[in-house]
């Protein structure tokens, strides 16, 4: 069973609501936003790591639909992109944050990263999106009909009148 489409929501979430709770608290100087933001981005960045790794193993089946290899390519890209920068993001800012000196420019700094990743994960979803929807990767009807070289028989029994 492919577990990426069931747990690909999850960084996407939490990575862009934690943005906009340090949006907020870097523009208005709440304490409470900054750290909902810090906590929901830095669970965003951790979940983003299982995200992009079952990625690359449902890419492989997906790999042998017809006309799919750019667009395959794009939203690998976009999620493995995502997820290093978010992790990076989360790493930088806990040592300002441990140093006391996530203040000022710093923070102006790490919001425009933030936003940046954000509009990453969200280009990474929608291009996930056209792979279902135009493409018809990980769905039952699309999967059942690859051949896969490692020789896998098809299971169903359908047959054309």
């Amino acid at each position: 069973m492919d577990i990426h489409p069931l747990i690909a929501h999850f960084p996407i979430v939490l990575l862009v609501i934690g943005v906009v709770c340090d949006a907020i608290g870097i523009l208005n100087d709440r304490d409470f936003f900054l750290k909902a933001g810090f906590l929901l981005f830095s669970l965003g960045a951790l979940t983003a790591i299982p995200v992009a790794l079952t990625g690359d193993s449902a890419a492989e089946v997906a790999q042998h639909i017809d006309g799919i290899a750019a667009d395959l390519d794009d939203h690998d890209t976009l999620g493995t992109v995502t997820a290093f920068l978010a992790v990076a993001l989360v790493l930088i800012r806990t040592h300002f944050v441990l140093r006391k000196k996530f203040v000022g420019f710093v923070r102006y700094v790490y919001l425009v990263f933030g936003l940046v990743t954000a509009g990453l994960v969200c280009a990474a979803g929608y291009t996930g999106g056209h792979l279902v929807y135009f493409y018809g990767a990980g769905t039952k009807p699309v999967t059942s009909q690859i051949e896969l070289e490692k020789g896998v028989p098809r299971v169903d029994k359908f047959e054309s009148k």
